[in-house]
Order: C-alpha cells, then sequence, then structure tokens
C-alpha cells in the first residue's frame, strides 16, 4: 500500500495499459468473427425494388374542396359575429326562433333573408333599392326589395281618392202587373212615362230593353220589390241594371285617382283607357266604379283588378 502511495503514476500507468490490452483483445475477437455474422444475414434472395404507390385518395378529396370552396349564407350569423337579437319586455328575443313578427305582416325571416334591419321601426316603409316600392310593398308582392329590377305590379301603386257619381237620368217604375210591359221614367221635367216591352227603345235615350227579371227579398218580415230590369245602350253595347224604384249611376260617372308612384293624379270616367309610367306601353280600362273602390282591366291580358279607396 505504502508502495502504491510512493508510485501512484506506475500504477496508473499499468492499470491504463491493462485496459488498452483489454479493448485490443475485444476488437481483435470482433475482427475475426465478422465473416461469420456476415455469412449468418448474407441471402441469395434478390432485392425487390418495386415502389408500391401511395394512397391519394385523401389527395384527392383535399383538391376537389379546394376547387369549391365553401360559400357562407348570410346573415345567419357570420363565423366572428352572431346574427342580431332584439330586446323585447326586459328579455332578449331571437327574431328566427318564433313568436310574432315584429313589423307585421312583413315575418321575421323575410327581413333576415334580404338582410333588413328588423330592428329599425320604420324598416316597413323603407325602400332599400329605390324602386318607389317600400318593403311593405315588396313583401306582399313577394318581390326582392334589394333589386330594383324585381318590382310589384304599377297598378298596386294606384289609389282611388274621389268618386264623383251622375245619376242616371232614367228609372225602372216596375212592371204594369203582367210581367211583360215595363214602367220607364225620365227624370227630365217635361218627359212622360213610357210602358215599353223588351225589344223596345227608350225614347230620347240610346237605349233599348233587354231583360227582365222579377225579384222579392224579406225586410222586417215585409216582402220588398226589389226587380231588375236590364237596359243597353245601342251605340256602345254597355248594359246598365235599374232595380225597381232606385236610381243607379250614369255610366259617365268620374273618379279621380293617385298614383302614388309618382304623386301624379288622373280623372277617369267608366270605359276610359289610361297608362302608368314607367310601364306606358301597357293600357288599362276602367270598367267599373264606385264610392268604395273600382275596378280596372288589362287589355293585354284581360285580367281584372281592384282598386281600393285611398286611406
Amino acid at each position: 500500500m505504502d508502495w502504491m502511495k510512493k508510485h501512484y503514476e506506475l500504477a496508473l500507468l499499468g492499470a491504463f495499459a491493462l485496459a488498452l490490452i483489454a479493448c485490443s483483445g475485444w476488437l481483435s475477437w470482433q475482427a475475426l468473427s465478422f465473416p461469420e455474422t456476415f455469412a449468418e444475414r448474407n441471402s441469395t434472395k434478390k432485392p425487390d425494388n418495386t415502389i408500391t404507390p401511395p394512397d391519394i385518395n385523401s389527395v384527392d378529396a383535399a383538391a376537389a374542396l379546394a376547387a369549391s370552396p365553401r360559400s357562407w349564407s348570410p346573415h345567419e350569423g357570420s363565423l366572428f359575429v352572431s346574427r342580431p337579437y332584439v330586446l323585447r319586455d326586459d328579455k332578449i328575443f331571437d327574431p328566427l326562433e318564433g313568436g310574432d313578427p315584429l313589423h307585421a305582416p312583413i315575418t321575421n325571416e323575410w327581413l333576415v333573408k334580404y338582410n333588413l334591419d328588423y330592428g329599425d321601426p320604420d324598416v316597413k316603409n323603407q325602400d332599400p333599392d329605390k324602386d318607389r316600392f317600400s318593403n311593405l310593398e315588396e313583401f306582399v308582392a313577394g318581390t326582392d326589395p334589394t333589386n330594383e329590377k324585381s318590382v310589384p305590379l304599377y297598378h298596386t301603386k294606384l289609389r282611388l281618392t274621389k268618386f264623383d257619381p251622375k245619376p242616371f237620368r232614367l228609372k225602372f217604375g216596375g212592371d204594369s202587373g203582367d210581367g211583360e210591359t215595363f214602367i220607364i221614367n225620365a227624370k227630365d221635367a217635361k218627359a212622360r212615362t213610357q210602358f215599353l216591352k223588351l225589344g223596345d227603345m227608350i225614347e230620347g235615350a240610346p237605349y233599348k230593353v233587354l231583360t227582365y227579371e222579377k225579384k222579392t227579398s224579406n225586410k222586417n218580415d215585409m216582402e220588398v220589390n226589389i226587380s231588375e230590369l236590364t237596359i243597353q245602350n245601342t251605340e256602345t253595347g254597355r248594359k246598365i241594371v235599374l232595380v225597381y224604384d232606385k236610381e243607379a249611376d250614369d255610366p259617365t260617372s268620374y273618379g279621380e285617382f293617385l298614383y302614388l308612384y309618382d304623386n301624379s293624379k288622373q280623372r277617369l270616367k267608366k270605359d276610359d283607357e289610361f297608362t302608368l309610367i314607367p310601364e306606358t306601353t301597357k293600357k288599362y280600362k276602367l270598367i267599373d266604379i264606385s264610392a268604395q273602390e273600382a275596378q280596372i282591366e288589362d287589355l293585354g291580358s284581360g285580367q281584372k283588378f281592384r282598386i281600393g279607396k285611398a286611406e
């Protein structure tokens, strides 16, 4: 032990020499056994150089998806912002989840479909596409309020503002009891009572007696005569129904109309033809009129339309 202490360098050198000898012996052994190891792993089988094609189904699916990217539908809420909600009666209200319309009769779904501000109290009267038709008019007509080329029928802008009737100068006074002779009275002071049969011309007027229908009704448990005598204008072909002991309106009765499209006014009488801008090629005819409404006809299609009284 004392020798180790005195000859420390020699002892360390000897230990190193032993480790080197052991390492050399291990390397020599590995070199000698290499042929045997290689022989075990050697094979006469030819290598398979075939390259297996990769699975590209996922690549094709991704390419198809990229070629037709997803389109976002409007206003169901976007990727970052939800659709608007409404505060009603201190509660948050989703207009698309049932409930009463916010702007009846327009439905909430219709307002959302066209991206209209249903939070605006005046949305029914607004005109987003500037075609002179309000959102309410477009909703009733089923047109697109955001497309100026999609408009309701122009006659829907027409309103009856005044009825100016003229009493018909002839009055039906009943039959003589036999159902074949009819009494016609004229309002002219000097005119005489006429007794006419079917097919006879009325003196002093371009009318002939056409048909007769004897009719009665019950009013307050009393039988009331409401018989009708139809006469026809031989110049125009227009027919007028005269009810027993009642005044009829003259065919020349006038009506005044307001066209809300441009706020213009027209004074028309029965059978007058007229046009409405901007469809000046389409012709209409006033075929009937009363204090409450008028009826017009599209001369091109033959369709008849009711014109209401202005509010």
